[in-house]
């Protein structure tokens, strides 16, 4: 057998395999954040073997990742590699497979290259696959045991992002399925559409185990390097969600203060007595709520391209999305309460009080598009606006209530960058699972942000509280979700 890798310290490879049409071409895309080799819905995609750089450091040791032509006819494959030290078995390999079936020939080539020169093979297969309906797996399995290297077996296809316990069961029963395969060292989730970048951490930390002892001090300087980078992408997203956040707590539109006629016509526009006139307090609501809307759709852009993914933000999707995600509050109409303050004129006169009359409305993130959340006219005022008096009129920031729907909707959003693999093509905006927004909710409540102080802060103050505060909820939740943090 000639020399492996092993006898090249500085040089680890890595081996992406699989059955054909599984996806690793979309997973290798995914690892290296960029685009490479070909993808299509098609068996046979990829003919050659080709190598990538996962990571290089100062020492000039280097991570190389190989793609490789997928498996086609497995269980032959298996039988013909075990002839090949015979002559007739050498002869069918290296010529006449060679011009009778190409790729059967092309599959053969590739594992003579793997077999001498990979450290670690990752497996890439299809987590719905039934074993019993896919023959090839135990045949391949046998192919990797002929090349007497490690294996980590990747899940793939498993569909949208699983809550802790879903994923769980799936792990247990494929590492249940490969427990008689000695070369079999771990069992991984590695979506190439649905990962996420922590995931891909326990996959370094799997590979750094599989690797031999001499392999070991290459391989942790190489492992940093892809640490630091990742980390360094996490960074430059705390910043730029805390820069949005930021933005929103200073945010602040002035209306001129409404006159007792402005405020009657308004109060009897939601009782439904007729149809009121615009007033200035509604221009307020509008102009704060699109400006809002435009940040968040500029936040999402940047988080893409800053994530090494493709395309842009759609407004209309993201927001109707958004619509489901956040709740500020729920109204309930009580026609007693709206007569009591109709009544109240000098309470009218402050300049707040109809604003909290209501009429069923559910306050979304989604109505900010188009300036609809103007038409409520006031209706939950004092829940998603703060109002004081200036001598210009009446100032609108928003309150601490709504800050914490547009902090979920910042973390939803930055989960769901996170987990879209580079594979998968142009950002989709989607919907979040339910399961993180159960987790985003329950992080923000165990440490919540006081937003009231952080006005009272410096702009540069702000956003280093706003990052680490981000930056803890995010630990705590990733720490839940995968039982790793940053």
């Amino acid at each position: 057998m000639p020399p492996t890798s092993s006898d090249d310290h500085f040089r680890i490879h890595l081996s992406l395999i699989s059955h054909t049409n599984i996806g690793k071409t979309t997973l290798a895309r995914t690892l290296l954040m960029k685009d490479v080799g070909a993808v299509a819905d098609r068996a046979h995609v990829t003919e050659t073997t080709d190598d990538y750089l996962l990571a290089r450091d100062n020492a000039g040791g280097e991570l190389i990742l190989w793609d490789t032509p997928g498996f086609g006819d497995s269980v032959r494959l298996a039988k013909r590699l075990s002839q090949r030290e015979k002559p007739l078995g050498w002869f069918l390999t290296e010529v006449w497979d060679r011009f009778a079936n190409k790729t059967f020939w092309l599959n053969q080539q590739a594992l003579r290259h793997i077999r001498d020169t990979s450290d670690v093979i990752l497996y890439l297969i299809n987590a719905n696959a039934k074993p019993e309906d896919a023959r090839y797996l135990e045949a391949e399995l046998k192919i990797f045991s002929w090349m007497d290297k490690p294996v980590l077996v990747l899940l793939n296809q498993l569909g949208e992002p699983k809550s802790q316990k879903e994923e769980a069961e799936i792990i247990a029963f494929w590492t249940q399925h490969f427990s008689h395969h000695e070369v079999v060292k771990a069992v991984l989730p590695l979506d190439a559409f649905a990962r996420c970048w922590i995931q891909e951490r326990a996959l370094f930390e799997a590979i750094g185990k599989a690797l031999p002892a001499n392999l070991q001090p290459s391989y942790s300087s190489l492992s940093d390097v892809w640490i630091r980078a990742r980390r360094a992408i996490y960074q430059r997203s705390l910043d730029m969600m805390a820069d949005h956040l930021s933005l929103l707590t200073e945010s602040a539109q002035t209306a001129q203060a409404p006159t007792l006629k402005e405020h009657l016509v308004q109060f009897g526009t939601q009782l439904g007595l007729f149809k009121g006139e615009s007033v200035s307090l509604e221009d307020a609501q509008t102009a704060l709520s699109t400006q809002a809307a435009d940040q968040f759709c500029a936040l999402t852009d940047r988080l893409i391209k800053g994530n090494h993914l493709k395309g842009s933000s759609v407004s209309r999707v993201i927001m109707k999305r958004m619509k489901t995600d956040w709740n500020v509050a729920t109204y309930s109409f009580d026609v007693g309460s709206a007569a009591a303050i109709g009544a109240g004129v000098g309470a009218l006169g402050s300049g707040i009080a109809a604003d909290i009359a209501t009429g069923g409305l559910t306050l979304g993130l989604g109505t900010l598009v188009g300036g609809i959340i103007g038409a409520i006219g006031g209706a939950g005022f004092a829940s998603a606006y703060n109002a004081r008096h200036t001598k210009e009129g009446v100032e609108l920031t928003w309150s601490a209530e709504a800050l914490n729907g547009f902090l979920l909707e910042t973390l939803l959003l930055y989960l769901a960058v996170s987990h879209f693999g580079r594979g998968r093509g142009e950002w989709k905006g989607a919907e979040s699972p339910e399961f993180w927004k159960t987790e985003v909710e329950e992080a923000i409540k165990a440490q919540p942000i006081d937003w009231d102080a952080l006005r009272t802060t410096n702009q540069d103050e702000t956003k280093a509280r706003l990052t680490q505060s981000l930056d803890e909820l995010l630990r705590r939740i990733f720490q839940d979700l995968y039982g790793m943090t940053p």
